[in-house]
């Protein structure tokens, strides 16, 4: 079942040309990872594709709704879309867990729900530990599998991640990938934009962008490589 369609979705700034017609999509159970130089359109193409940006024209759906047509646009990105943000985007004033809750709290989830649901994503990530520390406290490692914790927690249909290992070491990257690919196992679609071929080696197909456009589209899941 595709989860997320992109169809000839253009987006402009201005005179800058961030996306020319891209068309793409992914299902349920697949990892796909977006790669491509810097300016190519790759965080341009995550915001259109988790609503987070609207495009110039033409269409993007989630589970076979209009994002043009959905009045709860938050609602929706709440309940169906995990995010990990490049800058992680933690809220210093929240605990690692009260960040994890935060979303489902502004769904209507009581707060006894939403610790236990935090806690035992915080645990499936590797950050049970950290549960009751600030973001100042932690570590770089540490913001990174908190803020993935975030994008998991609930039912999280589409995953988008944009340079989700930046700030990891190999071996705490491959971690990180490790988890990812198993919610995609679960029946996740998960969305990843890296520059690392090591990472994107985990995907089911990479899709290369240059210039707003897809250039390329590979079939990769090279199981050697893990």
């Amino acid at each position: 079942m595709t989860v997320v369609s992109l169809q000839e979705v253009t987006r402009e700034h201005g005179q800058v040309h961030a996306l020319r017609g891209v068309s793409l999509e992914v299902s349920a159970g697949e990892l796909v990872a977006v790669m491509g130089p810097s300016g190519s359109g790759k965080s341009t193409l995550l915001n259109l594709a988790g609503g987070l940006d609207r495009p110039t024209s033409g269409s993007v759906t989630i589970e076979g709704e209009d994002l043009a047509r959905v009045k709860d646009l938050a609602g929706l990105r709440r309940g169906s879309v995990g995010y990990v943000f490049q800058d992680l985007n933690l809220i210093p004033s929240l605990t690692a867990a009260e960040n994890v809750m935060l979303p489902r709290e502004l769904d209507g989830v009581r707060t006894g729900q939403a610790r236990r649901e935090a806690l035992a994503v915080l645990a499936e990530v590797g950050a049970e530990d950290v549960a009751d520390r600030y973001p100042e406290e932690l570590s770089g490692g540490q913001r990174q599998r908190v803020a993935i914790a975030r994008a998991l927690v609930g039912e999280r249909r589409l995953v988008l991640a944009d340079e989700p290992t930046g700030a990891l070491d190999t071996a705490t990257g491959d971690e990180i990938l490790q988890l990812l690919r198993a919610r995609c196992d679960e029946g996740a679609a998960v969305l990843l934009v890296t520059h690392e071929p090591r990472y994107a080696a985990w995907a089911d197909r990479v899709v290369y962008l240059r210039d707003g456009l897809i250039v390329e589209s590979n079939a990769v899941r090279l199981e050697s490589s893990r």
